[in-house]
Parts: C-alpha cells; sequence; structure tokens
C-alpha cells in the first residue's frame, strides 16, 4: 500500500432547497424522541460542565473552545440513532411499529468521539482564531467609520442652534448605533453559515481540521437559503427554551444535534460518515 492509498478524500457537498431547514428542525425532534432519557442525560452533563467551566479563570474563553468538541458528541450520537433507526425500518414488516435498538449507542459514541476529540479540539480553535481575526478586522473598521460618524456628527452640531443641534444629534447618534449592530449581528451570522459543517465534519467524515473548515466555508455559503431559515427560527425557540427557568435548553441541545446531524446527512449525503 502507497502513501496515496492513506489519503482521505474530502465530500462532495451538494446544494439543497430552502425548505430543508424546516426539516432539520424536524429531523432534530424525532431524534430526541427516539432516545429521550439518554438525551436528556447528555444535555444534564454538558450544562453542569460548561456552568463548572465558566467558573474556573478565563473560563469563559475555555467553554467557547470545547463547546464544539462537546456538541460534536451529540451529533455522533444523532447519526447513531438514525442509522439504528434506518436499519430497524429495514427489517420490520409494513405496519408494524418501529423499535430500533438504541442499546449501547451512547457508549459507542462515546468511543467515536474520543477517536477523533484531537482534531475537534484543533478545529475548534482554528475557528476561534479565525473568528477573532475576522471580527477584530470588521470591528476596527466599523471603528473607523463609526468615528467618522461621530466627527462629522459633531462639525454638524456646532453649526445648528442648541436645541436642533440637540435633537438632530441623538438622532444621528441612534442611527449609528443601530447600523452598527446590525453590522455586527450580519458579520455573526455569516460566521455562523461559514463554520456551520466544521465539526461534523471532523467528527464524522475524519475530514483534517485545516480542510473542514475550508469545505465547511463552500458548503455553508452554497447552503445559505437553508441555514439562513432554519437560524431565523432559532432565535424564537430559544427564547421560548429559556422562559422556564431554561429548562428548555435540556430540549433544545437534543434536537440542535440530530438537526445538525440531518443537515451534514442532506448535504453531504450517507458516503461521508466514517
Amino acid at each position: 500500500m502507497t502513501s496515496t492509498d492513506l489519503v482521505v478524500q474530502d465530500p462532495a457537498f451538494r446544494r439543497v432547497p430552502a425548505a430543508y431547514g424546516l426539516r432539520w428542525w424536524a429531523d432534530g425532534w424525532r431524534s430526541f424522541m427516539q432516545a429521550p432519557l439518554p438525551w436528556l442525560g447528555l444535555a444534564v452533563a454538558l450544562l453542569v460542565l460548561l456552568w463548572l467551566l465558566g467558573e474556573l479563570p478565563m473560563g469563559g474563553l475555555l467553554s467557547q473552545w470545547l463547546s464544539l468538541p462537546l456538541l460534536a458528541f451529540g451529533v455522533i450520537f444523532a447519526a447513531l440513532l438514525r442509522t439504528r433507526m434506518t436499519r430497524a425500518r429495514e427489517i420490520t414488516p409494513a405496519g408494524v411499529p418501529l423499535e430500533p435498538e438504541n442499546e449501547g449507542a451512547l457508549s459507542s459514541a462515546t468511543q467515536r468521539w474520543t477517536r477523533r476529540i484531537g482534531p475537534l479540539l484543533l478545529a475548534s480553535l482554528l475557528v476561534l482564531a479565525l473568528g477573532g481575526v475576522i471580527g477584530a478586522v470588521i470591528v476596527m473598521g466599523l471603528g473607523a467609520v463609526f468615528g467618522l460618524g461621530l466627527a462629522s456628527f459633531g462639525a454638524f452640531a456646532k453649526v445648528m442652534t442648541p436645541g436642533m443641534g440637540m435633537a438632530a444629534g441623538m438622532g444621528a447618534l441612534a442611527g449609528s448605533f443601530m447600523t452598527l449592530m446590525l453590522l455586527v449581528l450580519l458579520a455573526l451570522y455569516l460566521f455562523s453559515v461559514a463554520f456551520w459543517f466544521v465539526n461534523t465534519l471532523v467528527a464524522l467524515a475524519g475530514v483534517s481540521p485545516w480542510n473542514a473548515v475550508k469545505l465547511s466555508a463552500r458548503a455553508g455559503f452554497a447552503n445559505i437559503a437553508p441555514i439562513t431559515l432554519f437560524t431565523v427560527l432559532l432565535l424564537p425557540i430559544s427564547i421560548v427554551a429559556m422562559l422556564p427557568f431554561g429548562i428548555g435548553l435540556l430540549v433544545l441541545f437534543p434536537v440542535l444535534s440530530g438537526a445538525s446531524y440531518a443537515s451534514y446527512h442532506d448535504v453531504f449525503g450517507d458516503g461521508a460518515a466514517s
């Protein structure tokens, strides 16, 4: 066997319709309902771990670094549940309720996740570094534009009468802040699209961290329509999940894990998992 035989070919991606953003939510819910108790246990463990990390020095940065590998565990578990559901469907006669065998799925997910923990940690570090650098450039650019706006506002206020200058100045200042916030939110959204498939590509397909970042950006922007629809629905769903003392997060985490796997499955296909 030559060294070229050991090279893993990165999976190809496809574009899917915008309506798939709704289907990913539905698939995530079905994944949760297939094994609710293990999912709830995973969600509790994740939230407790992130809370403990937050109490450490630089815990915020540490929890951000570990969040992607921890969420990847949920994606691996969702992939195994879907595989077992598919097998159960193949061997179950028509009209008979499906009863997939989920025993041992959690331990199998742990084994697969452990094998990929190193690349996942590196991929998460790359995402944080790239996000930080690009974010800094954006903030500096916005700061320059915003500073120019303040200077213009100051010059404008000087030539106005006191009453009119105050009113116009406050309006201009509010408008500048609103524009700044919208641009920051847009930047965060574009980051989300670019890094959408990073953890799934590393965890499920064994793609190297740097290649996963590049491939995720191409596949994410090629499928920006369904990702946008999914993200638009995420905001109100997250608010609802937070209302009962955050208890809804115990369900939201499993649903997001199942939805993340569903998006990966639809865009990269069955052959991408390893």
